[in-house]
């Protein structure tokens, strides 16, 4: 409520400097136009000339634009802006013929005796029209300037809100696809009565408080990835033991560096997914970092193309976080030919 205040106090103060502003250049115009002076002399006349003028910009803004002008009725408010026009010369006049008049004659005397003293005068109405169309037309400007940065702005909003909405669908999308693949992993190891399942639910446990804890952050530190990378590979060997034949290397400096929470792993996870097809194969994981450029590649065996070619979620999902989080600056590759698949990613950390 408080912000909604100041917002509001804000916008009223920007109105009263324009409306100075305005005063001010009536001021001066008069001064030039009747005396060929910068004088800052303030007629009579302005006292209910830039009232008028106030009332019917508003108006205009604020009943006609909504009424025809934001609808695309535009000779509706055409024809509406011509008698609002002359309404306010209308107007204009009547004060003068009332009050003026009657100030010169006190005043002022040999003006008011050369002064008409008719009220209905059209050429000096329409002369008081065509005056104020120009602060018309200009904060007509103005408010369209203003609605298109705030349409703009909501646009980005908007944009922004659906951006921030589907990276979070695909990252909430990753945590039950490694779940299940994770719990798969689990369950083949107690069928067997491998003493191993112990050690996979430790792991599990680290994993799952990195992913509830710490992945759900923007950025996430580069060290703190790899390991939980690291926590992965090792509960996969324990599955698969000697049917796997691995090599993970990590090499460069990672200190201090951020990257995507779980950015890295459908690459690996979709290696052990496809590499081990008829009780064997193998998983080649590369990781390297120079300055700040990551590199990355993994590549697997698979049986055939048709195998492999379509398979599972996880791919998909890291291309589309890819284009979200780092747009123009990543290139990825996947090639794949007979009895090989392989990925490779480079990114700007």
């Amino acid at each position: 409520m408080a912000v909604q205040r100041q917002i509001d106090f804000k916008r009223i103060l920007r109105h009263v400097l324009f409306w100075l502003a305005y005063t001010l250049y009536q001021i001066l115009q008069q001064g030039w136009e009747n005396e060929d002076t910068f004088s800052f002399q303030l007629y009579p006349q302005l006292l209910t000339n830039i009232p008028i003028d106030i009332l019917f910009v508003y108006i205009n803004l604020y009943v006609l634009m909504p009424s025809f002008y934001y609808k695309r009725k535009y000779v509706q408010y055409v024809l509406a802006l011509i008698i609002l026009l002359f309404m306010d010369g209308i107007l204009a006049r009547y004060f003068t013929w009332l009050i003026w008049n009657n100030w010169d004659k006190v005043h002022n005397p040999a003006v008011y005796l050369s002064e008409n003293k008719n009220f209905y005068i059209p050429v000096r109405i329409l002369r008081n029209a065509v005056q104020t169309f120009p602060v018309i037309a200009a904060t007509m400007l103005i408010k369209l300037m203003d609605n298109s940065f705030k349409q703009e702005k909501k646009l980005r909003e908007i944009e922004k809100e659906k951006f921030s909405a589907e990276l979070g669908l695909l990252k909430a999308q990753i945590n039950p696809h490694f779940l299940f693949n994770t719990l798969n992993s689990l369950y083949a190891l107690t069928l067997k009565g491998s003493g191993q399942a112990s050690k996979v639910v430790l792991r599990l446990s680290d994993l799952m408080n990195y992913m509830l804890y710490e992945a759900s952050a923007n950025k996430v530190s580069l060290k703190e990835e790899i390991k939980y990378l690291e926590n992965y590979i090792s509960i996969e060997q324990m599955r698969f033991a000697e049917r796997l034949e691995l090599s993970f290397q990590c090499s460069g400096d990672i200190d201090g560096k951020l990257i995507a929470p779980l950015l890295l792993l459908p690459f690996v996870e979709n290696a052990f997914k496809h590499g081990i097809e008829d009780d064997s194969g193998w998983v080649t994981i590369n990781l390297k970092v120079t300055g700040n450029r990551l590199f990355l590649k993994v590549e697997n065996s698979c049986a055939a193309v048709s195998k492999q070619k379509g398979k599972g979620m996880g791919l998909g999902n890291v291309k589309r976080r890819l284009e979200l989080t780092y747009p123009g600056s990543y290139e990825l590759t996947i090639n794949q030919t007979t009895g090989t698949f392989e990925a490779e990613l480079e990114l700007d950390l």
